[in-house]
């Protein structure tokens, strides 16, 4: 199936979800070198080839890429101005990648008004660019959370910042602790997100008892509490990651890329202020 056919209908031949990736970069060498890894990647991938700033602005309102590699300076409008304007008239990319010779003051700024997931100095890390493409394919996957709080009205908050993640969460919740190890128990869930306060068995034993039915479920603990001192209490009751409240979905996001495994992006490092993960068992949380 020709790649025009597969961006406009969003499956190949055997129906199957394609992904739409454009390249945008008046540089032909760098160009072919993005399309060369993506298609590595990817081989059913759909490449979208353009080499100015209003071909990348039309591009994306006919095909809607899932990715976008788009460069900053063109011979016509800059990259930045096509992104704008498209997110003027409410489209909005999955996954924009912004390419650049070199980093500019301001650029996490510029960066975050356009809603860009990633910002790449040229010549480009291999690694990390296969990295990110590989991170995009587990952040569209279902992740299923489970969110055990006694507080309706803390559940609903949290939801919230799930749902302005970058990854899919499919959330589960409950406000009993017995209910979530006989949830946990059954695999029902890929990461549990468990309140310290939570009333009649509390999040440490409750973290107990989801260890020792499901060792290899990872186990978050939200506290409002210190989290240093806390992260060291929890590693004698099975946690694995404590976030203090209030968190954000970039602090939820950057404890996902930990958990999964996943190369971070540096935009995300930059706009984050200190570590918000703090470890419990699993290990030391990088930045």
């Amino acid at each position: 199936m020709k790649w025009w056919l597969m961006a406009l209908t969003g499956s190949d031949e055997s129906g199957a979800p394609v992904i739409v990736v454009l390249v945008a970069e008046r540089s032909p060498a760098l160009r072919a070198q993005i399309v060369t890894l993506v298609r590595d990647f990817d081989p059913t991938a759909a490449v979208i080839e353009v080499s100015t700033g209003r071909a990348a602005f039309e591009a994306c309102l006919r095909q809607r890429p899932d990715i976008a590699f788009v460069g900053l300076q063109f011979d016509d409008i800059s990259g930045p101005e096509a992104v704008a304007t498209l997110k003027a008239k409410g489209m909005a990319l999955p996954c924009l990648i912004l390419l650049a010779s070199q980093v500019f003051p301001r650029w996490t700024e510029v960066s975050r008004h356009l809603d860009a997931y990633e910002f790449l100095r040229t010549p480009l890390d291999v690694e990390h660019v296969t990295g990110l493409l590989n991170a995009y394919v587990r952040r569209r996957r279902p992740t299923r959370l489970l969110l055990v709080d006694s507080a309706a009205q803390s559940r609903a908050l949290v939801r919230r910042i799930l749902a302005r993640s970058g990854f899919r969460m499919e959330v589960e919740e409950t406000d009993n602790g017995q209910h979530a190890v006989k949830l946990i128990r059954l695999g029902t869930c890929d990461v549990a997100m468990i309140d310290l306060g939570l009333k009649g068995m509390d999040g440490l034993e409750l973290a107990c008892h989801a260890r020792d039915v499901a060792p290899g479920t990872p186990l978050i603990l939200m506290t409002g509490g210190d989290r240093a001192m806390m992260a060291q209490a929890s590693r004698h009751f099975g946690v694995d990651y404590v976030l203090k409240k209030p968190f954000f979905a970039r602090d939820v996001d950057r404890l996902m890329y930990h958990l999964l495994s996943l190369r971070r992006p540096y935009l995300l490092n930059a706009i984050t202020e200190g570590p918000e993960v703090q470890t419990g068992s699993r290990g030391t949380a990088r930045a």
